[in-house]
Order: C-alpha cells, then sequence, then structure tokens
C-alpha cells in the first residue's frame, strides 16, 4: 500500500480543473513574489544610489540567473521524476533522488561562492562592468555570492514542496521572503547607507529565510519524501538532467541575453539605451515569471498524469494551461501598454523628459512579443512534463537564446538603434512555429500509447 498522502497531497480528488487552477495560481503567484526581488533591488538602489548603481545590478543578473538555472534544472527533473516515482508506488526511489539532489546543489553552491569570491574583479568585468559600474558590480557580487546556496536549494525546495502537495505553503514562503527582502532593502539602503553591497545581502538573507521555511516542512512528519542515507548513483542524473534541461537552459538564456543585449545596446545606442533595456529587463522578467509560473503549476499534474498512462487528462491539462496564457497575455499587454509613461517614470525619476519618453516608446513596442511568449513557454514545459526533453529543450534555446541572439545581431547589423526593440517579436513568432510543430508531432505519438492503454484495460 502507498502511504497515505503520496497522491491525495498531490491531486484533491475534486476536478482536474480544480487541480490545475490551484496549482497554476499559487504558482504563478509565487513567481510573480519572486520576480519582485531583483525589481525591488533595481528600484530601491535607483532611488537610494543612482542610476549607474541601478545597471550594476542589472549586470550582475546574468549570475543570479545562472544560479536559478542550475535550480531550475534540478527542481524540475527532480520534481518530474518524483512525480512519477509517486504514481508507480516508488516511495523509496522518491527519497533517494530527493537526497541526492539536495547534497548535489550543497556542493555546487559552494562552489560558486568560493569562485565569485576568489576572482571578483574579473568576473565583475565579464559581466560588462566598465570604469564607472565595476566597483558597484563587485559590492553587489560580494554581497550576493555568500548566498548561492541559498539561491540554489531555495528554489529548488519550492518546486519540490508543491511536487509534495503544498502549493500554498511554497506561496505564503515566497511572500514572507519577499516581503523579508523590501523590508531589509530599505534598511540596508535608505537607514544603514550600505548601498549596493546593502540590497545584495538582504536579498540574500531573505532567500535564507526562505529555505530555513522549507526545512521545516521536509524535516516534518506530513512531508510525504524526506531525506535519508543513500548510495550515490550517477545514473539517476542521466534522466534529471535531460528532463530539466530546457527549463534550465530557458532560465540561463534569460541571463545570457541580458547580457547581450546590454553589450548590443550600448554599442548600437549608448548609455542610454541600456538604462531603458535596464527597465524592460525588469517588467519582462516579471511576464516570463507569470508564464512560467502557469506551465510550471500544470508540470506536477502532467508528468502524474503521465505516469499513470492518462494521456487524455495530460492533453487537458495543456488545454487549461494554453487557455489561461491566451486570456493571461493580453490583459497584461494592454495594462503595461496604457501605463508605460507612469511605470518607466518610476524607475527613471531622475532622468530628463527626453529619455523617458524615448524609454516608453521602445517599452511599448518589446511588449509586443508578451503576446506571444506565453505559448512558447507553455509548450516547452508540457514537452518536459511528458519527457520529450529534446523538443523542449529546441523551444526554450530557441525562443531564450538563438533565435533572440540572430534576430537582436541580425537587425543591429542591418538596421541598429532603434531596430533592436522588435527582436523579441520577431524571434518569439519564429518560436510559436516550432512549438506548433512539436506540439502536434507530440501528439500524434501519444494516440498509439493512448489506444494501447485503453486495450490493456479492456
Amino acid at each position: 500500500m502507498m502511504k497515505k498522502g503520496c497522491v491525495i497531497l498531490l491531486l484533491s480528488g475534486k476536478s482536474l480543473k480544480h487541480d490545475f487552477v490551484r496549482f497554476a495560481s499559487a504558482t504563478m503567484v509565487s513567481q510573480l513574489v519572486f520576480s519582485l526581488y531583483s525589481m525591488v533591488d533595481g528600484l530601491m538602489v535607483s532611488i537610494g544610489v543612482n542610476e549607474y548603481a541601478m545597471s550594476a545590478v542589472n549586470l550582475a543578473i546574468p549570475f543570479t540567473n545562472a544560479l536559478f538555472s542550475v535550480a531550475v534544472l534540478f527542481a524540475v527533473g527532480s520534481s518530474t521524476l518524483i512525480a512519477i516515482y509517486l504514481a508507480q508506488q516508488k516511495r523509496q526511489e522518491a527519497d533517494t533522488l530527493f537526497s541526492q539532489n539536495f547534497v548535489t546543489l550543497l556542493v555546487i553552491g559552494a562552489l560558486a561562492t568560493a569562485l565569485v569570491l576568489l576572482f571578483l574583479e574579473p568576473f565583475a568585468r565579464l559581466l560588462g562592468a566598465d570604469e564607472v559600474t565595476l566597483d558597484y558590480v563587485k559590492q553587489y557580487l560580494l554581497g550576493i555570492a555568500p548566498f548561492s546556496v541559498c539561491y540554489l536549494v531555495s528554489y529548488n525546495l519550492e518546486v519540490l514542496v508543491k511536487t509534495d502537495g503544498y502549493p500554498r505553503y511554497a506561496l505564503f514562503t515566497v511572500i514572507a521572503g519577499c516581503l523579508t527582502n523590501c523590508v531589509l532593502d530599505y534598511v540596508a539602503i535608505f537607514l544603514l547607507d550600505m548601498g549596493v553591497f546593502g540590497a545584495a545581502v538582504a536579498t540574500g538573507i531573505s532567500q535564507l529565510v526562505t529555505c530555513l521555511s522549507y526545512f521545516a516542512h521536509f524535516f516534518s512528519r506530513k512531508c510525504t519524501f524526506r531525506l535519508r542515507r543513500f548510495r550515490l548513483d550517477p545514473r539517476l542524473y542521466a534522466r534529471v538532467i535531460p528532463v530539466g534541461l530546457a527549463d534550465g537552459v530557458t532560465e540561463l538564456c534569460t541571463g545570457l541575453m541580458i547580457f547581450l543585449f546590454n553589450r548590443t545596446a550600448l554599442r548600437c545606442i549608448g548609455t542610454d539605451g541600456v538604462v531603458t533595456y535596464t527597465v524592460i529587463a525588469y517588467v519582462t522578467t516579471i511576464i516570463i515569471n507569470l508564464m512560467v509560473g502557469v506551465s510550471q503549476g500544470a508540470q506536477p499534474l502532467v508528468s502524474y498524469h503521465y505516469g499513470k498512462g492518462e494521456h487524455r487528462a495530460c492533453e487537458t491539462l495543456l488545454r487549461y494551461a494554453l487557455t489561461t496564457v491566451c486570456i493571461l497575455a493580453p490583459v497584461l499587454f494592454a495594462g503595461l501598454f496604457l501605463f508605460a509613461p507612469q511605470l518607466v517614470r518610476a524607475y527613471l525619476s531622475h532622468a530628463g523628459d527626453a529619455l523617458v519618453e524615448y524609454s516608453v516608446g521602445a517599452f511599448r513596442r518589446y511588449s509586443v512579443s508578451y503576446l506571444i511568449l506565453g505559448f512558447n513557454v507553455v509548450a516547452g514545459g508540457y514537452l518536459t512534463a511528458v519527457e520529450r526533453p529534446v523538443p523542449a529543450l529546441c523551444i526554450s534555446v530557441g525562443r531564450g537564446l538563438a533565435l533572440q541572439s540572430a534576430v537582436l545581431l541580425a537587425l543591429a547589423a542591418l538596421f541598429g538603434g532603434d531596430a533592436l526593440w522588435n527582436t523579441p517579436i520577431i524571434s518569439e513568432a519564429l518560436c510559436l512555429a516550432l512549438s506548433l510543430l512539436f506540439l502536434r508531432r507530440c501528439r500524434r505519438a501519444a494516440l498509439p500509447e493512448a489506444r494501447e492503454g485503453r486495450r490493456a484495460e479492456d
């Protein structure tokens, strides 16, 4: 007999739609709150220090994105397989994977901290710091690097808490962490005058708070799977890494594109282009995280039903996710287009009217891509959940880096200047064609499997 809670905690027993709404809504809100970490840092640093310090925070974002990409890779991969193990009543395998995954992240986090602290200035310059922003970037890295383990573990445990059937617990923990970050940011920047370093430490401490909260869950009796002694089995990652690679690459590509866009904007437009893109990058992070919330909210449910061979339920969950983004995307686009001046002015409160006006126009043009990107994110997440890692990776790399960087460099070479802001519109449209093709192939491949399953039941 499966221990009570393995499946009961995952599913409500009411309806598939109810389970999707419960998981997706909690994940979307937690992703929204999660994305506020960098936005709060940027906004408070802009107000409390200056615009160069805000740009420094943006230059350091690829580092935290790299940490999150590793966390997402292991979180999505392990949670997908754990959900499948639970559906197949293999609790010991789930415990072993959870334990090995946890220790691996501790080791990776410790190595990341050591490398950044040992090579602080070269790393800051690698991120794009110049003589104006170098000290600010070094201060931010010096404050955030010691908490690398917390970045890796907190997000990993957040996903696993939801897989364990407690999405609200994860949501409340993320909210508590964000509130902690906001309060500590204010104290560090405005009361203690710690500047960029204080903002980084505040963010790191908030990550530590979320880790401690998740530990309380996983060391409690209500947790379905738990830490146990294990013998290292590298073969587990032969499944974990391919399954989580698409989502991990999506997060990594976000950081790489911020890095590449910063360099290209500086070359084609100048410093004002970098400032404009900093504002756009903050807002785009929220939009992407909301769409990822829809995708990751559905993923454990899709994986569970996929593990049971219930292909019709998987397709229903895909339809729910796509419907959600098709409603959400136009609403977000309309709101952002309408309130773009107020949003830009909040970040560029000390800037001149010409820069604000230019940034509003660039942001409105860039935001058209928000109408498309949700479909691509959901398609990649669904293919991950049903163990189609290759097409999922193609979508993630395509929309996140390959297509977008190719379009960016082509527009910069052919037209330069303002044409850069059309980059995501073209790249997301190209990726949409790939998503439709892969989903169609996946559905065709699943039809024979579904027929075999019905025959076996008969």
